[in-house]
């Protein structure tokens, strides 16, 4: 199709003998927004960590518009530096910890990327910081060190770092858990507004109200198997898996807002 961004055929990964994904199929349209489910261990952060090449996957093939990465020797893939440089660079990545620089100003830091990484100029480095600072919200911080800035604040840089690569497609892996509750909306608003900008988006996730209120498609992974998927109202209000009930049931705090349906 067209519009398709991303594709995983028979993706696995093991760590020893541990099967972690176990022949995962996945297409990913442009601007589509989905968010992965599933308890701890299920396969959520690994899928992500091998989509942007973190992780190398053991078997299958990863498809970026069209283009397979790496090449085929005796029988399976193998993925050279500048395969996976040139995938870091067209995938973006935002951690459960932000990870920036404390002697660097929040500019300087989503500044980086584009000079160490794309080799662009002072000037053009500057102009992305400011252009997806101020998409986040925080243009008005960009002189401020992390140091000085609440954690919802210094992720929200983290996410601007990662947008000022200028990828085309973003993964976010439980960018809110490690957040105080109070400032776990900010982060959320963001990522509600790069959804609602047409941004590609794979993003795992417990805040399941987002899930629902966001993501154009919900999967359930469980035992490294997609499980279940479909619509956010199918699959959180009307699951037919008993692992998929069986979790929604764990978080009992998930309440599907009335302003939502």
């Amino acid at each position: 199709m067209s519009d398709e961004v991303l594709r995983l055929e028979q993706l696995c990964k093991s760590f020893g003998n541990l099967e972690v994904l176990k022949n995962i199929d996945l297409e990913v349209r442009r601007g589509e927004t989905i968010v992965l489910l599933g308890a701890s261990g299920s396969g959520k952060s690994t899928l992500l960590r091998c989509v942007n090449f973190l992780e190398i996957p053991t078997s299958g093939r990863i498809i970026l518009q069209g283009e397979v990465v790496g090449r085929q020797s005796k029988g399976r893939t193998v993925y050279s530096e500048q395969d996976l440089t040139q995938i870091r660079k067209r995938v973006g990545m935002v951690f459960q910890h932000f990870n920036l620089f404390p002697h660097m100003t929040v500019a300087q830091n989503v500044m980086e990327g584009p000079r160490t990484v794309l080799g662009l100029s002072r000037t053009e480095c500057r102009q992305r910081a400011t252009k997806h600072l101020d998409k986040v919200g925080l243009g008005w911080k960009a002189d401020a060190y992390p140091a000085h800035l609440s954690g919802g604040q210094q992720q929200r840089v983290a996410i601007a770092r990662a947008l000022a690569m200028e990828p085309e497609v973003m993964l976010f892996d439980e960018v809110t858990s490690a957040l105080d509750p109070e400032l776990v909306g900010e982060v959320l608003e963001t990522m509600k507004e790069l959804a609602d900008e047409g941004m590609t988006m794979m993003i795992v996730t417990h805040e399941l109200g987002f899930a629902y209120t966001v993501a154009d498609r919900v999967l359930f992974l469980s035992e490294g198997r997609i499980l279940e998927e479909g619509t956010p109202t199918d699959v959180l209000t009307n699951p037919q898996e008993t692992a998929t009930q069986s979790f929604l049931r764990s978080h009992s705090r998930f309440r599907i807002p009335e302003s939502t349906l």
